[in-house]
C-alpha cells in the first residue's frame, strides 16, 4: 500500500507540472528570425524576472515531510500547482512572440501539397 501511494505522489509531481519558462526560452532557435524581435526580447525578459519560488517549495517540502510524512509533498504540489497558470501564460506569450511558426502552419501546408 505504502509502495502504491509513492508511486502515486510521484505521478502527480510529473504530471502537474508545466514546463518552466526558462526552459522554453533555452529551448529556442536562436536563428529564427523572430528570436532577435523586440517583442521576443522583451518576452525573454519577463522570464529572466519571473520567480518560480524553487527553494521555498522545496524548504516546505523538506520541513513538512520531517513533521508529517507527505504532508510537506503535498504542501509543494500544492504551491506549484499554484504557478501553474503563470507558467503556461509566460510560455504562450515567448511561444507567439519568438517563433516564427508557433502552430506549425507552414509544415502542414507544405505535406499537403
Amino acid at each position: 500500500m505504502r509502495r502504491l501511494l509513492i508511486l502515486g505522489a510521484i505521478g502527480l509531481v510529473a504530471a502537474g507540472c508545466a514546463t518552466s519558462p526558462r526552459q522554453t526560452v533555452q529551448d529556442l532557435n536562436k536563428r529564427d528570425p523572430e528570436y532577435a524581435s523586440r517583442d521576443c526580447r522583451q518576452a525573454r525578459a519577463a522570464v529572466a524576472r519571473y520567480d518560480d519560488n524553487k527553494d521555498g517549495r522545496a524548504v516546505i517540502a523538506i520541513a513538512g515531510n520531517l513533521v508529517v510524512p507527505f504532508a510537506g509533498s503535498a504542501a509543494a504540489l500544492a504551491m506549484s500547482k499554484m504557478k501553474d497558470d503563470e507558467r503556461e501564460a509566460l510560455n504562450e506569450r515567448v511561444r507567439r512572440a519568438c517563433v516564427s511558426d508557433p502552430l506549425g502552419k507552414k509544415r502542414s501546408r507544405v505535406a499537403s501539397r
